[in-house]
């Protein structure tokens, strides 16, 4: 018997065939967000300094992100405690988290940096806000709370009762670790994940 010429199937998916997970009407929405702004995502960094900075880097953490997300949401599933959220929903937060940053990120001389009228948290979100409104995609409240508190409760923590909800609380673990563990992932060449890649660098 030959060896099988079957091709193992990648583990690691595109922007595109992620947000084929998110369930209707979302999915319509956010792939019309990202095809309508695609040369924008796919030119800026994924921060100003900390993660992902290369040209593209801001598509890369999205969709490292996401795949982070399917395999994560699958394992968290065989412990058999309850999830009160859907993949589904964990993918969408995570598409929309950093909304703002194409619009946010600007080079001068070289260095990255905030544009005026987008350099507070509060600014950040009343934009991702603008843009939701723009495309007609209204959050569920657990979206909501999960959309605000994924980066964190900062000033809303109190210690009388739990402000991050547990939707949040998981895309806020993806985000955290994307962002300072896998930092300078996806690779351009020779990404340990099986599949992975920069998409500028990916054979299509």
């Amino acid at each position: 018997m030959g060896k099988s010429s079957k091709r193992k199937t990648p583990n690691y998916r595109t922007l595109k065939q992620n947000i084929n997970k998110i369930d209707k009407p979302y999915r319509d929405i956010c792939h019309r967000i990202n095809e309508d702004n695609r040369p924008l995502f796919e030119l800026v960094q994924g921060s100003t300094n900390n993660h992902q900075t290369w040209p593209g880097g801001y598509s890369d953490h999205i969709n490292d992100g996401m795949n982070l997300i399917r395999h994560l949401y699958k394992f968290f599933k065989k412990f058999g405690r309850r999830l009160p959220f859907s993949c589904s929903d964990a993918l969408l937060v995570f598409f929309l988290h950093d909304l703002e940053k194409p619009w946010r990120i600007e080079i001068v001389d070289g260095v990255a940096r905030n544009r005026a009228g987008l350099k507070t948290k509060l600014q950040f979100k009343k934009f991702r806000e603008k843009k939701l409104l723009e495309y007609g995609l209204e959050l569920t409240p657990a979206l909501q709370n999960a959309f605000t508190y994924i980066e964190g409760e900062y000033k809303d923590y109190t210690p009388t009762r739990r402000v991050m909800n547990e939707l949040a609380a998981f895309c806020h673990a993806v985000d955290t670790w994307c962002a300072r563990g896998w930092y300078d992932y996806p690779k351009a060449e020779s990404d340990e994940w099986y599949g992975a890649g920069r998409f500028r660098t990916t054979k299509k």
